[in-house]
């Protein structure tokens, strides 16, 4: 038994260590991946709530750490606006809900119940590109094709020494209001701040690549 309990442990350790990612991928079956973000079009990734996660971090500090670490990984090709957090409000949470159940139901378009987020981010889009170019994050006004919503909640987990973090959202084409592609990624962290900001930039870059690829990245 003893022995048993160590191996137990060991697995603890080893899942924790390594963020024990698991992934869903559900894609749009008239998409083509991988989806064509470049420096000439980029993706736009739409800013971030971290104030869920429950990690005792700063939300704040976390959201611009972990988009700060997408931009250093994809360059150009993905352009986070979370400097402009503040103009979003709920949208950031309602885009990524919206995405969610319209992908999980099997229905690709944002239609429906989820019309009304649609206009609303066709709507702020607008004025976030307008913000941007003021504040030099943007050479000139670029009409994005796509948007990136990815959100996460997160709770403590045997008996508090872990937190395990759900994320899930997706890449939406803004032209055809349709969905591309979704994801539903979990992970467990030991449950400081410090290792949760250290390992979720890490997390929301393969969140990234699975969305652009329509699932699991060929290394």
């Amino acid at each position: 038994m003893k022995q048993l309990m160590t191996w137990a442990v060991l697995a603890s350790a080893a899942m924790v260590g390594s963020g024990c990612a698991t992934a869903k991928v559900l894609t749009n079956p008239d998409a083509k991946f991988p989806i064509a973000a470049t420096d000439a079009e980029p993706a736009f990734l739409f800013p971030v709530n971290l104030s869920h996660l429950g990690s005792g971090g700063d939300a704040t500090l976390m959201g611009v750490t972990v988009t700060g670490g997408v931009a250093s990984h994809f360059g150009k090709t993905v352009i986070s606006g979370q400097q402009l957090f503040d103009l979003v409000g709920n949208l950031s949470y309602e885009l990524a809900e919206a995405i969610q159940s319209q992908a999980k139901g099997g229905n690709w378009q944002m239609s429906g119940s989820a019309e009304p987020i649609a206009t609303q981010l066709s709507e702020i889009m607008s004025k976030i590109v307008d913000k941007m170019v003021e504040a030099k994050l943007l050479d000139k006004p670029i009409k994005f094709k796509y948007i990136l919503a990815v959100h996460s909640h997160g709770s403590p987990a045997m008996g508090g020494t872990t937190l395990a973090v759900e994320s899930w959202g997706g890449v939406y084409e803004v032209e055809s209001k349709k969905i591309l592609s979704f994801i539903s990624s979990n992970d467990n962290y030991a449950n400081a701040p410090e290792t949760v900001m250290a390992q979720l930039p890490s997390a929301y870059n393969g969140i990234i690549e699975k969305l652009l690829a329509g699932g699991e990245v060929k290394k």
